[in-house]
């Protein structure tokens, strides 16, 4: 059987396609030891680590099992008006965050405030939630640029079998007050492009694949935008316990996953687009980091509760959640505090620790690739546009 594209040939300038990082070429190209590392475009911020859910393959056991922290409202609203203000040579400001976790955010009650005051630092957001408090934040997650609704099923009864709650109906009517909230009020998240919008996430397991076609027709009817598919990984800390660096992806899932997939495509019209994202992995599904060196954490870093309740830590990776290896600054006071950290030496020893052979299927794969290719390398003679 042939394999079934990524995504459309008409929907290819969408938010998956990791040829967008090349727009941050002159960014990058200021990532050298000695100099002054440029303040990353994106950042993420883990407000909490609590769940209300029991995903299967969960990547943050090993943070909700230490502690159930949470940053407080104070140091979110710090941490949005330092990431407003952080000038370097390159410019002033981030320009994005990801709310996500190490948990559920919007457990965090403070979820909402923390959403306006990026926004009224002219910070594009975008957030990560299992959708079940939803409802609790309708008006500032409309303000959000996208949020992505990890829903991984096609009915109740598997939601309930991978995630251990069930919860799938009080989702799928949260999304979709969400929508009607955000089109009756033209919001931001109402934007009428690929971009933009709720996302249903789904991540693939050899339980759900079967129900992927379903599942997209329940998130169009619903009013999202996206339908978002990609594997399921192991997490960093369970591969070596695992000997196995991810989970068995059988010929039959495969290629009921293009079956699937084909069929989802067939509801894509101008304003719902099925992606199924395979680029980060080979074609069993399993990771494929195909690149020498990780530069990518001098590209985004990961705000994070403490342990102790008491400020906030900040690491370099958010697929290594948790692994204090790759935290840059422990217990901050102040996120001003960052400033002294980024691009110093501790940073730079952080870079050469990194076995990348050690590390789970990576987010920013692409983002080393660049660099490496074309960045290091200059294989495609970018200036030749």
């Amino acid at each position: 059987m042939a394999k079934v594209n990524e995504w459309s040939p008409e929907k290819k300038w969408n938010p998956f396609n990791s040829y967008k990082l090349l727009s941050q070429v002159y960014r990058w190209r200021k990532i050298k030891k000695g100099g002054k590392i440029p303040q990353p475009s994106l950042v993420t911020i883990d407000p909490i680590n609590l769940c209300n859910q029991k995903c299967r393959w969960c990547n943050a056991d090993n943070i909700l099992s230490k502690s159930k922290s949470m940053i407080s409202r104070e140091d979110l609203l710090k941490i949005a008006d330092f990431l407003g203000s952080w000038e370097n040579d390159w410019e002033k400001g981030v320009e994005a965050v990801c709310i996500a976790g190490g948990g559920e955010p919007l457990m965090n009650p403070h979820v909402g405030e923390l959403i306006e005051r990026l926004r009224e630092n002219n910070i594009e957001v975008g957030i990560v939630t299992n959708g079940v408090l939803i409802d609790k934040f309708i008006e500032p997650l409309s303000k959000c640029t996208w949020v992505g609704v990890s829903v991984d099923a096609g009915s109740k009864e598997t939601l309930t079998k991978l995630k251990g709650k069930d919860h799938f109906d009080k989702i799928i009517e949260n999304i979709r007050k969400l929508y009607d909230y955000s089109k009756e009020h033209d919001t931001l998240l109402s934007t009428p492009i690929q971009g933009y919008g709720i996302g249903f996430k789904y991540l693939l397991h050899p339980e759900n694949i079967h129900e992927i076609s379903k599942a997209a027709k329940i998130a169009k009817d619903a009013g999202c935008k996206n339908f978002h598919m990609r594997p399921v990984g192991v997490a960093w800390d369970k591969i070596d316990k695992q000997g196995s660096e991810s989970l068995v992806f059988n010929d039959g899932c495969i290629k009921q996953f293009h079956e699937e997939t084909a069929k989802a495509r067939e509801l894509e019209d101008n304003d719902f687009g099925v992606f199924g994202i395979t680029h980060k992995f080979n074609d069993k599904f399993n990771k494929a980091n195909q690149f020498s060196n990780c530069y990518a954490i001098f590209m985004s870093g990961v705000f994070m509760p403490s342990e102790d309740n008491k400020g906030f830590n900040f690491g370099v990776c958010c697929d290594r959640r948790g692994d204090d290896v790759l935290l840059l600054g422990k217990n901050l006071k102040h996120p001003d505090e960052i400033l002294k950290l980024w691009g110093s030496d501790k940073h730079w020893d952080i870079f050469k620790q990194i076995n990348v052979n050690k590390c789970p299927r990576c987010t920013y794969q692409p983002h080393n690739q660049i660099y490496e290719h074309v960045i290091q390398n200059d294989s495609m003679t970018y200036k030749f546009i």
